[in-house]
């Protein structure tokens, strides 16, 4: 049996950018890419990947655009959130060719939540990959939520930041995983302020909940991007999809060494 190569492509917003130049950089090393999966940002890139976009479109439209732009502003009395999100979904659904998930290139899972039940739900199978892709990517507070089969469905990375063990599951033997949300070590707080003491607060325990299941990958890819990629802003997308790249080369070695023990072969 052939053995499978898996990308899962973390959440973080407009840092996630950086998965085009991680992904670029795969191909450009001859790593197959078998099965992905995706939450949020991850979802995004992996599901529009999944169906043969070429990606260096999607850079360029990234750094050529102004991204307020899609965002269709709600209201949050009525709508759960600020940012309607038909726009973004268009916008999936133009570079997915409208497909669905068995239509596409490249096996591909994607992740919400259940905000009512916090059930994780993994979509890979009979819907159209834009519609799943704008349950993962709702942030909540930020885009309103979408009901999929009763299920009011939110951002994915809430509870799975970087779907591995899905992978794991679907039949990958090896699990490169991409977090883009990753911020680096626990840093002092100089002058306490109530943004960094919350923004912390936050971080830690996104950090404890997705510690665990980050360990199911046996590559971590963790592009820094922090610095220069902040709200929805694609202002920086040139540098972001550069870090991207850099960080995967970074691991080349150890990822080749690894696809050697497992008798995976590179793509010629």
């Amino acid at each position: 049996m052939t053995k499978k190569v898996g990308l899962a492509l973390g959440a973080g917003g407009v840092k996630g950018i950086a998965h085009i130049g991680v992904i670029q950089a795969l191909e450009e090393n001859g790593i197959p890419i078998d099965i992905i999966s995706g939450s949020s940002a991850g979802a995004i890139i992996g599901a529009i990947y999944a169906c043969g976009t070429d990606l260096s479109l999607l850079g360029k439209f990234f750094s050529s655009v102004n991204s307020r732009g899609y965002l269709d502003m709600a209201l949050p009395r009525t709508g759960g959130g600020l940012v309607k999100g038909e726009r973004m979904q268009e916008l999936v659904r133009l570079f997915t060719h409208d497909k669905t998930f068995e239509q596409a290139l490249i096996p591909f899972i994607c992740m919400a939540v259940d905000v009512e039940t916090g059930e994780l739900i993994t979509f890979s199978k009979e819907r159209k990959l834009h519609e799943c892709v704008r349950a993962s990517m709702s942030i909540p507070g930020v885009f309103v939520p979408i009901r999929i089969d009763g299920k009011l469905c939110v951002d994915g990375g809430v509870l799975e930041r970087v779907p591995c063990i899905q992978l794991r599951e679907a039949g990958a033997d090896v699990v490169i995983g991409v977090d883009v949300g990753y911020r680096g070590e626990h840093r002092p707080i100089n002058q306490p302020t109530m943004r960094n003491i919350i923004d912390n607060t936050l971080e830690i325990m996104r950090w404890e909940i997705a510690r665990l299941r980050l360990e199911q990958a046996d590559v971590m890819l963790c592009p820094r991007t922090f610095s220069f990629m902040h709200g929805f802003s694609t202002e920086n997308t040139v540098e972001c999809i550069a870090e991207g790249r850099r960080a995967a080369l970074e691991a080349m070695p150890a990822i080749k060494t690894l696809l050697e023990t497992k008798g995976i072969e590179l793509v010629k």
